[in-house]
């Protein structure tokens, strides 16, 4: 019989939930630039040690996890290694804030149609300037920790380490760095994460063995069906997900490891972690209009349909390739999103 994964033991979408920012007009109380009347979340009017003591690197993370919230038109992030630039609409300010109309009317005097940020490092913390009233001002400590509250809300203590060099600026950092925050991930160095390389058999293994918060100590009772697992470090978890029968699809005698895994197989894997959490895929349409249907494999179709229909997956050209392989950029977006919709059902 198949094991039940509780759904308790996810707790990416509370994280990404304390990413919006809020607002909460009050009486000024900088003598510089008083960002604090829009994004002010707990008022927190005293400068702390926060901003003092954030790296450049912590505020790189931060920003990246808090554009998970937003929609292009709402927030537009351009992180490079030596600077920082942040484009908040009011549009997005609103999306978690309730704006007075005297509160949207000095918004747009003090930055317009949207307020523009850059951070830069500073020695061991970042430089940070906003552009107001058309000119760029530098914020002090305390706007500072206004700004780092409002965003982060206290409900994510950042991990040390997670700056990859060769995800700064790429389509997936966010969700990247969400799965590393959570341990769900890890680079492939301490300052690499190799985006682009191939997800193997064994790597997705392992990321989803995290993503259902399964523990090796309490979940393993006896060794996996495959017999190439002798000498492979991952085998009792590989074992675990075999008696949660997320792993079907591998059904040779094998599980070859090192393979570089199909598209088609990751979305079977992926959509029964989905049902062993206790996702209502009842609910969910499985409808999969991919042109290139007849090329999946009879156990797949309506995995990669309930993926496709949940938004978790888009294919190119109206074609899902079933047979391709993917990168690691592409599954840890493919994964965050997953975990994302299993996180709203709750």
């Amino acid at each position: 019989m198949k094991k039940t994964i509780i759904a308790g033991a996810l707790s990416i979408a509370c994280l990404t939930g304390g990413f919006g920012v809020q607002a909460n007009a009050q009486a000024n109380t900088q003598e510089s630039i008083d960002i604090s009347s829009f994004i002010h979340p707990k008022n927190v009017v005293a400068a702390t040690t926060q901003a003092q003591s954030m790296s450049y690197q912590d505020i790189y993370k931060t920003l990246v996890l808090a554009k998970l919230s937003y929609v292009d038109s709402e927030m537009s992030l351009v992180c490079t290694k030596d600077s920082i630039s942040l484009k908040l609409s009011l549009e997005g300010l609103m999306k978690f804030s309730d704006l007075t109309a005297q509160d949207q009317k000095e918004f747009k005097e003090l930055f317009g149609d949207a307020m523009q940020m850059k951070f830069a490092p500073s020695g061991n913390t970042f430089k940070a300037e906003i552009f107001s009233e058309g000119k760029w001002q530098v914020l002090d400590d305390e706007g500072k920790n206004v700004f780092i509250d409002s965003i982060n809300d206290d409900l994510l203590d950042l991990k040390p380490g997670g700056y990859f060099t060769d995800t700064i600026g790429h389509w997936a950092e966010s969700y990247i760095q969400l799965l590393f925050q959570t341990d769900i991930i890890n680079g492939t160095s301490a300052t690499t994460f190799n985006p682009n390389g191939q997800v193997t058999r064994g790597q997705l293994a392992s990321m989803i063995f995290r993503a259902g918060g399964l523990d090796v100590k309490e979940d393993y009772e006896s060794p996996a069906t495959y017999k190439d697992l002798g000498k492979y470090p991952g085998a009792k978890e590989v074992a675990i997900l075999e008696d949660y029968g997320l792993i079907d699809i591998f059904d040779g005698a094998n599980f070859e490891p090192y393979k570089p895994v199909t598209r088609e197989e990751m979305a079977y894997v992926t959509a029964s972690l989905l049902e062993a959490m206790e996702f209502d895929v009842a609910k969910a349409s499985k409808n999969n209009t991919f042109t290139d249907k007849n090329q999946m494999r009879k156990e797949t179709v309506e995995s990669i349909g309930l993926l496709q229909q949940l938004g978790v997956i888009d294919g190119a050209g109206g074609k899902f390739n079933p047979k391709g392989n993917l990168t690691r950029a592409q599954f840890s977006k493919i994964l965050s999103l997953t975990l994302l919709a299993a996180g709203e059902e709750e």
